[in-house]
């Protein structure tokens, strides 16, 4: 938006005002026509829509904001010119967004936002046991009216009740919770007041600072919740996704708002440990027999207690029986500081209202004095920390609306996606997508089969390079974990069949369509930013009467992004763009081989058969078109000497991403074994794809440093377990070929001595760590092949 500072004045009279009312009432039909509201009033209006400028960029057609399935003027039709003016008067203030509400400002808010700093204030301290329980129910199990409050009352309290549920989590995943702060986390689960339902209403709340923490708060609520979550709430947030009339902006808003609700919960993590806070935490862990360590996913690494922690446990029922007595009080203080070495626990019943019903009672509960005087409550069931529960119910919630919802998306991306916040919530929904098929969310086979059948929809869209780059992006981002080869594929025997279609149709498009010459990924920085191709310039922008202006015209960015003489900032290459590309392409033509591979092998197939012979030479041919072409891809973006070999080119392309790096040498690797293993009519494959090259360079690239390939054999962010048990069984079968690939390289026994040198310290370093039951699993089939691989290389000739 381009914001002019002229010299007219606000108050030219009624023949600027009524414009602006009339299209006031065009658009907000629930404004009186005698509504007496001033103009920074009508100026906070049009900013809280929040609506796009006019001259939207790129090459999708805007109609001058007319929705594309109607001839009227849709809501994102106003035009801001002649309405937007900022004085040039020094004091002249902009009404900040909602301050409208101000004017129903009373002393029952100011009450309000005190009561909400003192909670805040004992929630930084992890501690509410300050506080009294009847002020808690007061503030918060009650009836909310969140939209009808003022701006600020609103974003504080759900800024509280956000704050509240992260420290909730934080302390279950330690294993203590404060028993005041799980008291209150259970009015919200009661949800008498049915609160949820006020918060999922606000998701077209005009400002988007409330949208926002709205959808973080549920989030967090439904991840606390756990087992107990009604599958109510999950309904009301789900028919956002495929309950409205048409698209517009308060639709996708919608859309953008259940989904990142839905995401957070599919991609959470546990809470990690904070620096500042370890010496507390780990006490709180080390006398929590039931406590289990920080994970990606707790539902596959909860640990049984073992006999220690048993002894633990028996130890802890010894000090509840003799030192404790029962107590219905929680507020009760101890009259002196208590060591956790030293704990009081005692059992609580649960306290009930007078009002309701009395259920059945369950266990009691441990609980506690810390050192700080705060009551926390032991858990003592492991099940409490696995939020494996809720994530499946939010993908079986969100299945049966799948087709309704990739649908719509597509229909946004294609015809809507010059509407306020349609980009936004098309990265959403990607990244929702890619988060449920990936195999970090430790989701079964079962549950995320369904999100397969509707991505060959999506393939078509890899032609389309008028995308805006960030959504296309993230397009080939979701592709490269559907064909997660290093991590999933490669393992498998039998390869699902959307998976192949996937591959099939990139490797056709890359060799019959030329889609590695229509994307881009030469364009300026700002194109891949949050900017956009073009920098905006403020023209007479003032600081104010006392200060002296800069300069008639202020850049307000960086001079490299903009449209500057710098022909070196046009022409830089997108480097993300042009991996997840080349990678894609890489990977369909790793999962084309493997499937050919597994066809070749059946026993149904014999050598007398021409026709399924001939149909393999086909497949072979075109993935020697499609490898050329990505030759030429990637030489042709990075200005490679035309001499530079193929896998050379992959290592430094890939050299940044270690993810990406390995997984490349993964399939080229099994590219490699599978044409030798057909006895390819195209041998010139086999020295472009050569893996040793690609092993010798990669040792360049982390300096013949044997540490970093023992640190990708610990850390699981890679599949490089995978690729060097592959690789050292290909290197025994193929000895000779290493010796003339490392002599080729470099002349004489050079290139020989420093790959062997780092494998043989990467031998001796795991053989240290193996002696003294260090290293994480099983490793030993990888030492044993580094092992075949020295004695081949002491009894060879030229050692």
């Amino acid at each position: 938006m381009v914001l002019r500072g002229l010299n007219q004045k606000t108050d030219e009279g009624m023949a600027s005002d009524q414009p602006v009312k009339k299209k006031q009432r065009i658009d907000g039909p629930d404004i009186d026509e005698g509504s007496d509201k001033s103009a920074d009033d009508i100026l906070t209006d049009i900013y809280d829509t929040e609506i796009p400028p006019a001259d939207n960029s790129g090459d999708f057609i805007t109609r001058n904001g007319e929705s594309p399935d109607s001839g009227t003027v849709s809501e994102d039709a106003v035009d801001c010119s002649a309405i937007l003016r900022l004085s040039t008067e020094a004091n002249a203030n902009i009404t900040p967004s909602c301050s409208n509400n101000t004017l129903n400002w009373t002393s029952a808010d100011d009450k309000l936002l005190a009561e909400l700093t003192v909670v805040q204030n004992a929630l930084v301290g992890q501690c509410l046991c300050g506080l009294n329980n009847n002020a808690l129910s007061e503030l918060f199990d009650r009836r909310l009216h969140i939209a009808a409050w003022p701006i600020t009352c609103s974003l504080t309290y759900l800024s509280t009740m956000q704050l509240m549920f992260d420290v909730y989590l934080k302390q279950n995943n330690n294993g203590t919770i404060c028993s005041k702060l799980m008291y209150t986390c259970d009015m919200f689960v009661r949800n008498r007041h049915d609160w949820i339902t006020e918060v999922v209403e606000l998701s077209d709340h005009k400002s988007k600072f409330l949208t926002f923490v709205a959808s973080r708060v549920l989030a967090s609520f439904l991840i606390v919740s756990k087992d107990t979550v009604d599958e109510n709430w999950l309904q009301q947030i789900t028919e956002n996704v495929y309950l409205f009339d048409r698209i517009n902006r308060v639709t996708v808003q919608k859309i953008n708002f259940s989904l990142d609700i839905i995401k957070r919960i599919v991609e959470w993590k546990d809470v990690e440990q904070h620096p500042l806070d370890e010496s507390r935490g780990s006490m709180v862990q080390e006398d929590n027999p039931f406590r289990i360590s920080s994970s990606y996913n707790t539902s596959t690494t909860s640990q049984v207690p073992s006999s220690s922690n048993d002894a633990n446990l028996h130890r802890t029922f010894s000090n509840l029986q003799t030192q404790s007595s029962p107590s219905t009080s929680t507020d009760e203080t101890p009259e002196r500081p208590f060591k956790l070495n030293e704990p009081v626990l005692k059992l609580t019943p649960p306290q009930t209202n007078g009002d309701e019903p009395v259920s059945p009672e369950p266990p009691p509960r441990m609980e506690r004095v810390n050192v700080n005087g705060c009551v926390t409550v032991v858990l003592t069931d492991s099940e409490s920390f696995d939020t494996s529960h809720i994530k499946c119910l939010m993908i079986k919630t969100l299945e049966h609306h799948w087709p309704v919802l990739v649908k719509n998306m597509k229909l946004l991306l294609l015809r809507y996606l010059n509407l306020s916040n349609a980009e936004n919530c098309i990265l959403t929904f990607f990244s929702l997508w890619e988060n449920i098929i990936s195999v970090k969310a430790n989701l079964s086979v079962i549950d995320t089969k369904p999100f397969y059948a509707d991505l060959q929809s999506f393939v078509d869209l890899l032609r389309n390079t008028n995308l805006p780059s960030l959504i296309y992006s993230h397009l080939l981002s979701l592709f490269n974990e559907v064909l997660c080869y290093g991590s999933t594929l490669a393992l498998q025997d039998i390869l699902p069949e959307e998976i192949c279609c996937l591959a099939h149709s990139i490797v056709r498009y890359v060799k019959d369509f030329r889609l590695l010459n229509d994307v881009r990924v030469q364009s300026n920085r700002s194109g891949f930013g949050f900017l956009g191709n073009e920098c905006r310039v403020i023209n007479n922008f003032t600081l104010g009467s006392e200060v002296t202006p800069l300069s008639t015209s202020i850049q307000l960015v960086d001079q490299s992004y903009g449209d500057g003489d710098d022909s070196q900032s046009k022409s830089e290459v997108d480097k993300t763009m042009l991996q997840r590309m080349s990678l894609l392409v890489l990977k369909s033509v790793a999962v084309t081989v493997k499937e050919m591979r597994c066809d070749s092998s059946d026993s149904s197939i014999d050598s007398s058969d021409y026709n399924a012979i001939q149909d393999m030479q086909i497949v072979e041919r075109s993935i020697r078109d499609v490898l050329k072409k990505l030759d030429a891809f990637i030489r042709n973006r990075l200005e490679f000497h035309p001499e530079t070999p193929f896998t050379k080119m992959l290592i430094h392309l890939f050299s940044e991403q270690d993810d990406y790096l390995i997984e490349s040498m993964v399939c080229t690797l099994d590219i490699t074994v599978g044409i030798v293993y057909r006895n390819s009519m195209y041998p010139d494959l086999i020295p472009m794809l050569n893996p040793i090259m690609s092993f010798i360079e990669f040792l360049k690239v982390v300096s013949h440093d044997s540490d970093v390939l023992l640190d990708y054999l610990v850390s699981n962010e890679t599949c490089f377990l995978l690729y060097l048990l592959r690789f050292l069984k290909y290197v025994r079968r193929n000895w000779p070929k290493f010796l003339e690939t490392c002599q080729h390289i470099d002349s004489g026994t050079r290139g020989l001595d420093d790959t062997m040198r780092v494998l043989i310290r990467l031998r001796l370093q795991i053989s240290r760590l193996v002696s003294k039951s260090l290293f994480p699993y099983n490793i030993s089939p990888v030492l044993r092949l580094l092992e075949v691989c020295e004695s081949l290389y002491e009894g060879n000739e030229f050692s």
